[in-house]
């Protein structure tokens, strides 16, 4: 299944940056959140399909990364058709472009983005994806943003994702877009101990289509966000892709503020400094709506351990729930080798609004539609092959 939205108009590049709720006065108070900490210090790695570096507002942003799927690229060209990784980027460490401030603005703005190329469509296999997050655990990601899902528990997916958060990484993954067709859960955001995103509107109000269910760790915003594409221009488009990516900044501007926590001293601060700060995960805003300013501030570090772990959660059989294929982890001095015999497929979650054209003096404003897939009710599994997909 898939949306045809038509993008909005703007009128120059400075309506990108006043666009972007999510940084207002109303909500994260973007403006003192960077008094505080902008991200300096800390590597998100974006576990996509690549970021396109020479985008104006990611200049000087993105690292060298790796490319999976062998074609020879370090990851700094974005190769899917709706901007995907770019977007993720965008949101997490966009500059504000060479005049600063009015482009787009990431959250953590001072992070350093290291991509991970997993695949160029919006299928990708879980055993690439868990590639990708063990090589950004090995390459020095402090943050791992995985917008993509698979309603199957994978196993080499998993054993990836305990790699990871054994390297003190947090790993961050949207919940998925699918809670108007079922509401299936999405791995690897169901797996315990990953930050598990869902999303809300410009009112707090959670999304219709997120997914929900007793694995939602936090919620962020997932509708009308704006943010780069693969062109060196602007997207505007719905999803928990975005919101895990607002996630993933806020556990950036931790880390930059406070280098000395753990994975899950940053996740307690995620998950007590909410606005609605529950007790107990909801089922759809989990402990609540992120607040990245009372994150930053808090002096309640929590214990060393993950907490998610502790969380009394739906507990996952990989191994006998999963008919995706035997896998196994060898690890050695070089680090973890994974060998696959056979492949779930993931597919990006997203519902983009098309791509807009940055504007200025000489580059008049050009509408496009952009197309993102979804599944077709009842296309998601087989008995060898599951299906997931982008987030946004």
């Amino acid at each position: 299944m898939s949306a045809l939205v038509t993008g909005t108009p703007v009128s120059n590049a400075g309506s990108i940056r006043s666009s972007e709720w999510p940084l207002d006065a109303e909500h994260f108070k973007a403006d003192r959140i960077w008094s505080i900490s902008r991200g300096a210090g800390t590597t998100v790695a974006v576990v996509d399909s690549g970021v396109s570096a020479s985008h104006p507002d990611l200049a000087g942003q993105v690292l060298p990364g790796a490319s999976l799927i062998g074609d020879g690229d370090d990851g700094r060209t974005d190769t899917s058709g709706e901007s995907h990784g770019t977007a993720i980027a965008g949101i997490i460490a966009g500059t504000g472009g060479p005049a600063p401030g009015e482009g787009m603005t990431g959250l953590a703005p001072d992070a350093k983005i290291l991509p991970v190329r997993v695949g160029t469509g919006n299928q990708v296999s879980a055993p690439m994806v868990a590639r990708g997050i063990v090589w950004a655990a090995d390459h020095g990601a402090r943050i791992i943003n995985v917008s993509l899902g698979a309603p199957e528990p994978d196993p080499l997916l998993k054993q990836a994702v305990t790699y990871a958060m054994g390297k003190d990484a947090v790993v961050v993954a949207s919940a998925g877009n699918e809670g108007d067709r079922g509401n299936p859960p999405m791995y690897p955001a169901a797996f315990p101990g990953v930050v598990s995103v869902s999303g809300v509107d410009e009112t707090g109000t959670f999304w219709k289509a997120s997914e929900s269910g007793r694995g939602i760790v936090v919620a962020a915003p997932a509708a009308e966000i704006y943010s780069t594409n693969n062109q060196g221009r602007y997207v505007k488009a719905d999803g928990t892709s975005y919101a895990a990516a607002y996630v993933s900044a806020t556990a950036a501007l931790i880390r930059s503020a406070h280098p000395d926590l753990t994975a899950g001293q940053v996740i307690h601060r995620l998950i007590t400094t909410t606005v609605e700060r529950n007790n107990h995960p909801d089922p759809k805003l989990g402990f609540g709506r992120i607040d990245p300013i009372s994150a930053i501030s808090s002096t309640d570090d929590g214990e060393r351990e993950n907490p998610l772990l502790r969380e009394s959660r739906e507990s996952v059989d990989a191994g006998s729930d999963s008919d995706s294929g035997l896998f196994v982890i060898i690890v050695s001095s070089a680090g973890i080798v994974l060998v696959a015999c056979a492949a779930a497929v993931f597919r990006r979650r997203s519902r983009g609004r098309g791509n807009i054209r940055e504007s200025g003096p000489s580059r008049p404003v050009v509408n496009a539609a952009g197309k993102s897939a979804r599944p077709r009710p009842g296309s998601g599994t087989s008995s060898r092959t599951s299906r997931s997909k982008r987030n946004s």
